[in-house]
């Protein structure tokens, strides 16, 4: 659990654009640190990795965390930063592909075909329906 512990402590809050708009959109000054620690452990955890808040909080209370945290940090924040980044840009490229709603609409209005849609081939039949052939079911008091 330690190299998750690692990567949440070098994650970069600040610059994450997400996490500023979420704590924009909760109107909360975090002045407070652990409240605001609360909240970058759920927003890690929802949005970067799984991460076990009390295992972190013992983790950070450990008086040996800070040592392991200087000289592992320097070696696994370079190659922690490398995956962020392509999951970055793979996240960026699903956000381009996904459509709302509303575009959608206008592309079925214009009649143009929506990305990623499966065309289905439905063909009319041009035949006039026919009767039923089998017989009613009676009903309980009907028998």
């Amino acid at each position: 659990m330690e190299p998750v512990f690692l990567r949440f402590d070098s994650f970069d809050f600040g610059s994450d654009r997400r996490f500023q708009d979420g704590l924009k959109g909760l109107n909360t000054d975090c002045r407070e640190e652990e409240k605001l620690l609360e909240l970058k452990i759920f927003f890690y955890n929802r949005f970067v990795e799984p991460i076990d808040r009390t295992g972190y909080r013992e983790w950070r209370k450990h008086p040996d965390s800070e040592n392991r945290e200087e000289t592992r940090g320097q070696t696994s924040g370079d190659t922690s930063t490398e995956p962020r980044e392509t999951s970055a840009g793979t996240s960026g490229e699903t956000e381009e592909k996904q459509l709302s709603f509303a575009a959608v609409m206008r592309l079925v209005q214009a009649g143009q075909e929506v990305p990623g849609a499966t065309k289905l081939e439905i063909k009319p039949t041009n035949t006039s329906p026919t009767a039923s052939q089998m017989q009613r079911r009676l009903k309980p008091w009907e028998t």
